[in-house]
């Protein structure tokens, strides 16, 4: 096989036409094969078989025997080379809304992607969240005071009292009358 190969290519490097496209016509299935492994829009397959066949042309003047190497490898490098060097300076723009769809069905790439965030949930989290500090402002600045360091920071309500210097049950009552005020503006709204 390879000497049939090699007759072809030293036929071809003298300019026999016949030689060029028994080369390109064996090579074809090669040519497929890195297109396949590298590429996946069936609209640019045409072109990048043709690109191929230049490819090969100019591996055909560029070969030479006293390297060593078998012609199909030293083709099927180049190719290979020529179509990664393509795709890697080609600019892929990819829509999320577009169809992927079968025959029976309709689907996007978006509705096939899986979110670990709930977006509706996140933003009554937020929501809740933009209400409570509101609501909070509305609190006298002791009841803000005990409430922040009670459930923010974390602070007992031992601490709490030693630190504003009131007494302990102060400090619950307090917290009490807060949350109490608390319930009732969420209640109105």
């Amino acid at each position: 096989m390879y000497g049939k190969i090699d007759d072809l290519v030293k036929k071809a490097k003298l300019g026999e036409k016949e030689a060029k496209m028994e080369l390109l016509k064996s090579y074809k299935p090669l040519i497929l094969a890195q297109i396949k492994r590298y590429y996946f829009e069936k609209e640019e397959i045409d072109d990048l078989i043709s690109e191929g066949y230049e490819v090969i042309l100019k591996g055909i003047d560029k070969f030479d025997f006293s390297k060593g190497v078998y012609f199909s490898g030293y083709i099927n490098t180049i190719l290979r080379y020529h179509y990664l060097d393509k795709l890697k300076s080609k600019k892929y723009v990819l829509s999320l809304d577009k169809k992927i769809s079968s025959k029976d069905s309709n689907i996007s790439l978006i509705d096939t992607l899986e979110s670990e965030t709930d977006i509706e949930k996140e933003y009554l989290y937020r929501e809740l969240n933009d209400e409570l500090i509101k609501n909070i402002e509305k609190l006298t600045i002791r009841q803000k005071q005990i409430i922040v360091m009670f459930y923010l920071r974390r602070v007992n309500i031992n601490d709490i009292s030693d630190r504003l210097g009131i007494s302990y049950r102060t400090v619950i009552n307090t917290k009490k009358n807060a949350l109490e005020k608390l319930k009732k503006l969420y209640s109105k709204n």
